[in-house]
């Protein structure tokens, strides 16, 4: 069985990012309940805004971070070439230093799965990557196929060569073998912390509350979501929308210039963990009007909370959800999403909430997840 495993991440929480990559630290988490693991995380900043230029992180006996800051002073090519060398000279002496892992898990193929490669072709450590990123879908205008060529033929060298390939659904893994290349893949879901995210009795309430979390960039249509909201406000005034997660002045703007703020329409910024999971069980449904999502960690809380949600039907975000647990919408659809809605007030009692959250927690626990992850390093350990 392996016993000391290297993480290797593109994206990771950090002192200036708290919340970035927090899917992956979960991953970590989970995993460490039955492997030692170490992460790796490089983060990019400027010259001087750290003091110190890395930090370790002891979570328990299992999980230690190491989180190290590449100082760049100007945004030019010179300081890009020179944050290009250091990136993989401090990957080169974290390996001096602690010694060869058993096994290396890469998040995404871009950065932390070249340090990969390069480490399986040096040192002879196979290699698992794990991909999260929702850049083969051809709804995004950064998709994979309009990238150069350089970060073309890298993604598909660390994938060609990587031991086992994950993603956190079926719809990204056939977009890999789509646009990069053919490879068998195994589906690991996102995990949920269910002590958190988990089954509590709804309150009664009038006012029927839906719920949307997010960084509100565009592909997460937020624009599409208040348009709805409007309409739907147009035939039935006892419902509410609570947006949470970073505040941007346009749908600000847009949902006061529409006369639904504060009354119907709140705004509330980014929040902790746990805090999120309250908002889910003080809420009635979730929306999510993505153009795409390689998955959705968010609707996974919701349905671990016992709450329904209302999702695009594209990616990986449509394979989480039947008629036992929302509803599916058209891409960019806002007649769809304002049936959708009213059907979910409508129909609510419908749904088993208690069920909802038990076959989801069965699903994307920590115990579940991390057992699928352990099974995984032991084929490639018994190779």
């Amino acid at each position: 069985m392996t016993s000391n495993i290297l993480w290797l991440c593109s994206w990771y929480p950090n002192v200036d990012h708290p919340y970035d990559g927090d899917f992956i630290q979960r991953h970590a988490q989970a995993v460490s309940q039955l492997h030692k693991i170490d992460v790796l995380y490089v983060h990019k900043c400027e010259y001087n805004q750290h003091d110190s230029s890395f930090q370790t992180n002891k979570r328990s006996d299992q999980l230690t971070e190491h989180i190290y800051f590449n100082l760049v002073k100007k945004n030019n090519l010179w300081s890009k070439l020179i944050g290009l060398i250091n990136y993989y000279r401090i990957h080169v002496n974290f390996i001096k230093q602690h010694g060869k892992p058993d096994l290396i898990h890469a998040q995404i193929p871009i950065k932390a799965g070249v340090v990969a490669l390069l480490f399986k072709w040096l040192y002879k450590v196979p290699y698992i990557v794990t991909e999260h990123y929702g850049i083969y879908n051809p709804y995004l205008d950064d998709h994979f196929k309009t990238r150069n060529f350089a970060y073309r033929f890298t993604t598909k060298l660390v994938l060609k060569y990587a031991d086992r390939l994950t993603t956190v659904s079926h719809s990204l893994g056939e977009d890999i073998n789509h646009w990069v290349l053919k490879k068998k893949y195994d589906v690991v879901p996102n995990v949920v912390d269910t002590n958190v995210f988990h089954f509590e009795e709804r309150t009664p309430h009038q006012t029927f509350q839906f719920l949307h979390i997010s960084n509100m960039i565009p592909l997460k249509n937020v624009a599409g979501i208040i348009e709805a909201t409007e309409l739907l406000w147009q035939q039935r005034q006892d419902f509410k929308l609570l947006f949470v997660g970073k505040i941007v002045n346009e749908f600000y703007v847009l949902a006061k210039e529409k006369n639904l703020l504060d009354h119907v329409i709140f705004f509330e910024g980014e929040i902790p963990y746990q805090q999120v999971s309250q908002r889910m069980k003080e809420s009635d449904a979730l929306i999510i009007f993505s153009d795409t999502e390689s998955q959705s960690c968010v609707v996974l809380e919701s349905l671990c909370c016992g709450r329904p949600a209302i999702v695009t039907n594209i990616g990986g975000v449509k394979e989480l959800i039947d008629d036992h647990n929302g509803y599916k919408v058209n891409v960019r659809d806002v007649d769809d999403l304002v049936q959708k809605m009213n059907l979910m007030m409508n129909d609510y009692s419908q749904f088993n909430l208690k069920q909802i959250a038990e076959h989801a927690s069965q699903k994307y626990s920590y115990s579940k997840v991390a057992a699928q992850f352990s099974n995984l390093y032991k084929e490639i350990s018994d190779m």
